[in-house]
């Protein structure tokens, strides 16, 4: 996952899937679609979420890509 920060808003999101198989790829797919929509517009320290699109273990692998890019972008 790439953002895009200004002043700390989040104005773009690019997610890649790097699943191989196909059901991998169906799983993944919802929720890299729903991100963008859930996230641009909103301050990257206010971000939390809870489930997307039907997938449940989406906002940990979330979590833990947002927690990477704080880092990045304050480092």
């Amino acid at each position: 996952m790439t953002i895009t920060l200004q002043d700390d808003a989040i104005t773009a999101v690019d997610v890649t899937r790097h699943a191989t198989d196909e059901t991998s790829l169906t799983l993944r797919r919802r929720p890299a679609e729903a991100v963008p929509a859930l996230l641009i517009g909103r301050e990257i320290n206010d971000v939390h979420l809870d489930g997307m699109a039907g997938n449940s273990h989406a906002p940990a692998g979330f979590h833990d890509a947002l927690e990477k890019i704080k880092a990045e972008a304050s480092g």
